[in-house]
């Protein structure tokens, strides 16, 4: 028996929420711009923000310096309040439930724990000094 496993499944339990933000990378976001850097948002400063259902991870990859945004609400859980913390290891992972994911790498898959899914992705658009995300 053969079984192909793909690697673009990107169903979520995270329900679909706007995603809207704009990140100024030599004003209040320029730490991002170092390798390995990573920043979580989980309230709006402008009345156009919006940040998905348990608020916004940015990562700036170490491996292909690209830039990954992710809900920071664990999709074990399904719960905003329950959000995925990064840890020593630049992984990130729920206090909950103790799922751990892969967030360096900009994939989002999980490591180790009781979580069948990944975390949920947003795209980011790099423009100049400036990092778009939207869903």
């Amino acid at each position: 028996m053969l079984t192909l496993l793909g690697c673009g499944d990107n169903k979520t339990s995270i329900p679909p929420m706007p995603v809207s933000m704009q990140l100024n990378l030599i004003g209040a976001d320029v730490t991002l711009q170092s390798l390995g850097a990573y920043k979580t948002y989980t309230k709006v400063s402008t009345g156009l923000e919006s940040l998905g259902f348990g608020g916004i991870l940015v990562v700036h990859a170490m491996f292909d310096d690209s830039y990954y945004a992710f809900d920071l609400a664990c999709p074990y859980e399904v719960l905003r309040t329950v959000r995925v913390e990064i840890q020593p290891d630049l992984s990130a992972k729920c206090p909950q439930c103790g799922s751990k994911y892969r967030i360096m790498d900009g994939s989002g898959w999980r490591i180790d724990g009781p979580s069948k899914e990944k975390l949920k992705q947003y795209h980011v658009y790099p423009s100049g000094n400036y990092l778009y995300v939207t869903y």
